[in-house]
């Protein structure tokens, strides 16, 4: 680690600035080398910049570190008039914390310097709100660092916001965690479960599953109509062709009691008395 930028003299010319890139396992080779084309034109002012490059492939042009443990960092950013960063909440909060508006550099997916492009999108949100000054290409990071050196009024935080300021630096710190955390990988057991599981459920399946291959036929269903069909009610053998049951008058005459004979008997008696 070399020294970083002596605290400013009254009289002294110019800012002295800080460069950090966080601690990101990727390079930020562009901001480094935004930053040494800028110096290659100033060379007066190198000894007033320092840069924390971390993974950066490109070694920076003024003095510098890879890395700054807290207290190591802490201390060079206390020394600095103005911080310029990349996009991390982290290092954007520790600007604020200094009363300071930083100049933000996002890192970007196509560069290989983030895994996607949320640095880009959350620092265009701040700029709007004023808390950051956004430098999204060479000619702007230069334009911005020529402004500081002319006037740090427009890098100084109009006012103290530690609420504000609290939450949108958590916030970042939340959404930063969320898209650098690697995708959970499923077990084995997990995949078949989602597999198995039909349309309704919730799940798709997942792509291929089931699938056959192309120009093979696929055996058509049975329709419903296709079922053996079930006898109709109107089947059914009718109540008249039951075998009849025999009929009163078809059961076997009774054998006459003795009154009934002896009735019979006399009523003839009486008849034929009348005819004689």
């Amino acid at each position: 680690m070399t020294a970083p930028p002596a605290a400013s003299e009254p009289g002294q010319a110019g800012p002295r600035f800080v460069v950090t890139v966080g601690t990101d396992h990727h390079p930020f080779d562009r901001l480094i080398g935004w930053i040494n084309d800028w110096l290659g034109g100033h060379p007066e002012a190198v000894e007033a910049f320092f840069v924390q490059s971390g993974r950066s492939r490109t070694e920076p042009g003024c003095p510098g570190s890879r890395f700054l443990d807290v207290g190591q960092l802490d201390h060079v950013l206390s020394q600095a008039d103005v911080t310029i960063c990349h996009g991390g909440p982290g290092s954007i909060a520790d600007a604020w914390n200094r009363g300071q508006v930083p100049i933000v550099v996002p890192r970007l997916q196509r560069f290989g310097e983030a895994v996607d492009d949320h640095q880009a999108d959350f620092c265009v949100k701040l700029a709007a709100l004023g808390r950051i000054r956004l430098a999204q290409d060479h000619e702007a990071l230069g334009g911005l660092i020529d402004e500081a050196r002319a006037d740090l009024a427009g890098f100084r935080a109009s006012g103290p916001r530690p609420d504000i300021d609290a939450a949108v630096a958590r916030f970042g710190a939340l959404v930063d965690e969320l898209v650098s955390r690697p995708p959970r990988r499923r077990s084995l057991s997990q995949r078949s479960r989602r597999a198995r599981r039909g349309p309704g459920t919730g799940d798709r399946l997942e792509a291929g599953v089931g699938d056959l291959p192309a120009g093979t036929a696929q055996q058509a269903q049975p329709a419903l109509s296709a079922q053996p069909a079930q006898p109709a009610l109107s089947a059914q053998p009718a109540l008249s062709a039951q075998p009849a049951q025999p009929s009163l008058s078809a059961q076997p005459a009774q054998p006459d009691s003795p009154i009934t004979t002896s009735a019979s008997t006399g009523l003839r008696g009486v008849r034929q008395g009348e005819r004689t």
